[in-house]
């Protein structure tokens, strides 16, 4: 959309009966000019059918984070220091809120996701894999002459991360400054989820923009990560660590499941609306000042790929939240999806679907 098409718009959603030539008089232009406009407009399918019917987009939600190429090398024996292990090396397209914000369109959501990447070879993958998953990425910075995200994983022989490293140094680019570009983006949707690859001053500025306009969700991705985000704690209206996260943010150390239950207190009380603590084959501890809830399913034993599934509980989590579940609901559908995504050789399931949640949890319960 150009900046004039940008400014039709808005002109009509205030007015949607509003004439062509008064279009023309509010802006200084003319009425053919308008008209032109207005037939890009439709084409780009943000004005449906006649008398201008606006585009309905109440329902998405705004995706802040990484966007990167995942390399994942699995070995084909036992990890030795030091040695040249035979692997199944694969590559695709990945980072924590892409991966959250892809699981969630294939559930039926709508999202735009903010991100950053370039011109390099790594850049058209993830920007070509984001059309293909019908991922929007229309408000994202484009950034010329840089190095887009990528993440290199080492898998054990029983498919769990060994180690890890990644360059996110690209969205240093994501400044405050363009975050506030897209205030209107942000402030109109239903929700917002971030991750910490975001400097803290871009971090402060969303939950700024965000506060008293629209919830902000957290997954910490990290134990360092969680340090980060220790301090805006009660700024947040959901986050989602694992055990050892949670220990970093609490400043706890957490022996058993009693101590989990109290760590995730310390966070309530320090202004943090709802968590969800994800306990792996334990299930899920959700908690806000007024309940506690533990879920979990029978046991899950056709693990093939370990990688995704906190992803996926996120996205199952917002899509309740989105869809107005009942907690009990929204848990069980974040259960299934961690199930789902474990399931698949992929980090995301590529039937990853309403449908297939549904079977899962009856399956599991």
């Amino acid at each position: 959309m150009t900046n004039k098409e940008k400014e039709i718009l808005e002109i009509i959603k205030a007015d949607p009966l509003i004439e062509q030539s008064r279009i023309a008089e509010i802006l200084n232009i003319s009425r053919s000019t308008v008209a032109v406009h207005i037939s890009s407009l439709q084409k780009q399918g943000y004005l449906l059918g006649k008398g201008y019917i606006v585009k309905d987009d109440e329902d998405y939600i705004v995706g802040i984070g990484a966007c990167n190429v995942d390399i994942y090398g699995k070995s084909r024996i036992k990890i030795r220091t030091h040695y040249d292990h035979p692997a199944d090396i694969v590559t695709a397209v990945g980072g924590v809120m892409r991966n959250v914000i892809c699981n969630y369109v294939k559930l039926g959501g709508k999202a735009k996701f903010i991100t950053a990447y370039s011109d390099d070879s790594y850049g058209r993958m993830i920007a070509e894999n984001c059309r293909d998953n019908g991922i929007d990425i229309s408000e994202a910075l484009y950034v010329k002459n840089a190095s887009s995200g990528l993440f290199i994983q080492v898998q054990d022989e029983n498919n769990d991360m060994y180690l890890a490293v990644c360059d996110m140094s690209i969205l240093e680019n994501l400044s405050p400054e363009f975050i506030l570009s897209r205030k209107n983006i942000i402030r109109n949707a239903r929700l917002v989820v971030i991750d910490p690859s975001l400097t803290n001053e871009v971090i402060e500025t969303i939950l700024h923009l965000c506060k008293g306009h629209v919830p902000v969700f957290i997954d910490p991705v990290s134990d360092n990560y969680a340090l980060k985000i220790k301090p805006y704690i009660g700024d947040f209206d959901l986050i989602k660590p694992n055990r050892s996260e949670l220990e970093n943010l609490s400043g706890m150390k957490i022996r058993d499941d009693t101590d989990v239950e109290k760590a995730a207190g310390v966070l309530i009380n320090r202004g943090l609306k709802r968590i969800a603590v994800s306990m792996s084959e334990k299930g899920i501890l959700y908690m806000d000042k007024d309940r506690k809830i533990r879920k979990k399913f029978k046991e899950e034993k056709k693990m093939v790929n370990a990688s995704g599934a906190g992803d996926a509980l996120m996205a199952a989590i917002i899509y309740g939240e989105v869809n107005g579940m009942d907690i009990e609901e929204v848990l069980d559908y974040g259960l299934a999806a961690g199930i789902a995504a474990i399931r698949s050789k992929d980090t995301i399931n590529e039937n990853m679907s309403i449908d297939l949640l549904r079977e899962i949890i009856k399956e599991k319960k």
